[in-house]
């Protein structure tokens, strides 16, 4: 049985990669996905804590009511998925603060919420149209030194030639330092509704602090809330493996303005292709499920 002790353990000085922490989620879709997400690692368990917050360097204790009923919505979770998860989980105090600790043993199959899926048509059919973007654009001499400017306005022309409805440079939300309207890479959409914004940068190394600037572009230029968007990157590097692995590794870690709950780092499966790359990070914004994807290119040298 969980116990007391050990959900001190996990949350200091912050929770490992195998522990989902939500402030305040009782909802059983959501509580499902939460288990879904752990039930499918690697590692033999892992936790979901209401009630607390990630931070970058330690865990924030928010708490919860000590009077919300916990065995009503994770019995509906449960039941909600297609395969039984065995969980232990109990209410604690930690810094006079109440939490919700749920611990979930990894299954050897794979686990799924059976209602509300998302219709990922669209979603999947612009993510394979600016893969072939991108293979236009490495097999096009005249980008291999380009600016990121140069590099995004072929991106753009590809997708308008195949249908879409795109703007680069629009100036959209809040700027980076939160003071005026900030400006888009490439902003899709259809009949005046946003589709997806694609922000992108040149990388010559995993630059963390550049890269983290980008990712929180994207939440900050996005203010309606789009069910996916895009951080595309044209890398000129050697190692293109060796940038991969290390990009994916701080993807995962990188704390976001919208709490991840899952990630995919195998996204791309299904291309063949070992200089386009992509994986997935999934969020809960206000409530709803968000994917950011994550594709990197690698640009050749000339």
């Amino acid at each position: 049985m969980i116990t007391i002790d050990e959900v001190q353990e996990i949350l200091k000085p912050i929770p490992m990669s195998n522990v989902i922490c939500s402030e305040l989620e009782f909802r059983p879709k959501y509580l499902a996905m939460f288990f879904a997400t752990i039930a499918n690692r690697p590692e033999e368990f892992g936790y979901v804590i209401i009630g607390a917050k990630k931070g970058e360097s330690t865990c924030f204790i928010n708490g919860i009511s000590r009077e919300i009923d916990i065995n009503e919505p994770i019995k509906v979770a449960i039941a909600n998925l297609t395969d039984k998860v065995r969980i232990e989980y109990g209410k604690f105090q930690i810094e006079s603060k109440t939490v919700l600790a749920i611990k979930i043993y990894k299954l050897e199959q794979s686990v799924f919420t059976v209602y509300d899926k998302l219709d990922f048509s669209k979603e999947e059919q612009l993510i394979n149209d600016l893969v072939v973007a991108c293979i236009k654009l490495q097999a096009s001499r005249i980008y291999y030194s380009a600016t990121e400017d140069e590099r995004n306005d072929y991106i753009r022309d590809i997708l308008e030639t195949a249908g879409y409805n795109t703007k680069d440079q629009t100036r959209r939300g809040k700027s980076a330092t939160g003071k005026a309207a900030g400006e888009l890479d490439i902003y899709v959409e259809e009949k005046g509704f946003p589709i997806t914004l694609i922000e992108a940068l040149n990388l010559s190394s995993v630059d963390t602090g550049y890269i983290a600037k980008h990712l929180n572009k994207i939440y900050t230029y996005d203010s309606v809330g789009t069910p996916f968007n895009v951080c595309l990157s044209y890398v000129c590097v050697k190692d293109f493996k060796n940038f991969w692995d290390n990009y994916c590794v701080y993807a995962i870690s990188h704390v976001y303005p919208f709490n991840m709950i899952s990630y995919d780092i195998n996204a791309d499966k299904n291309f063949p292709y070992s200089e386009i790359r992509f994986m997935t990070t999934t969020h809960n914004r206000s409530g709803k499920i968000t994917h950011l994807y994550h594709i990197c290119v690698k640009i050749p040298e000339k």
